[in-house]
């Protein structure tokens, strides 16, 4: 009974980073409207997926987004996963975060415009 419970946790964990990269992979691909993006994280969930759009490299040179808190000297569009950070950072073009139990994303209508970044029907929901 214990190796079900345990078996059934870390496949429900398994689900939900599986979902945040496809999340991740159409928000950035279209964004970009390109259909590999480079990034620049240390998210080990992005990390160790095995994505054909989001390709991690080490650098900012070659990175077209940095996700998370990683070289806060480069100046390619900033994407958070922490509401508090995204808050303070006015330069982050979004964020995605857990809340209250449920995944928020929040886009930043102004700095997507001053990175030049695609906006599709399907995220101005979450626009501010």
């Amino acid at each position: 009974m214990k190796k079900v419970i345990i078996l059934l946790f870390f496949s429900v964990v398994l689900l939900f980073a599986s979902a945040k990269i496809e999340l991740f992979e159409k928000l950035f691909s279209t964004l970009f409207q390109k259909p590999v993006v480079y990034v620049l994280t240390n998210n080990p969930d992005i990390k160790n997926a095995n994505s054909r759009v989001l390709i991690v490299v080490k650098s900012c040179k070659k990175a077209d987004v940095i996700i998370g808190d990683v070289d806060k000297n480069c100046t390619k569009p900033r994407f958070l996963l922490d509401y508090y950070k995204f808050k303070n950072n006015k330069n982050a073009i979004g964020a995605f975060y857990w809340r209250k139990g449920r995944p928020q994303l929040r886009l930043r209508k102004k700095e997507l415009e001053k990175y030049h970044l695609y906006i599709s029907k399907e995220f101005e929901d979450f626009l501010e």
